[in-house]
């Protein structure tokens, strides 16, 4: 089953993330990110993925830096 908008946002809350920072952790645009979180569209198994990754310290943010080399914005 997909991730819901209220656990994307639950898990955001919970990472201290804001929606610009999962958008470059999933390395799409923050317009996309936030139609993730207003529930528009739903959230991709690998934006999910990425971010279940992260909340369970399996990536931080100095691997992610390390392979993402710009902002997506």
């Amino acid at each position: 089953m997909a991730m819901t908008k209220e656990q994307l946002r639950a898990l955001l809350v919970k990472n201290d993330l804001r929606q610009i920072d999962a958008a470059w952790i999933c390395g799409i645009g923050v317009r996309q990110m936030r139609a993730f979180c207003l529930g528009e569209y739903p959230v991709p198994q690998s934006a999910e993925l990425l971010l279940r990754a992260y909340d369970q310290k399996k990536l931080d943010a100095e691997w992610l830096a390390k392979y993402i080399k710009k902002p997506i914005g």
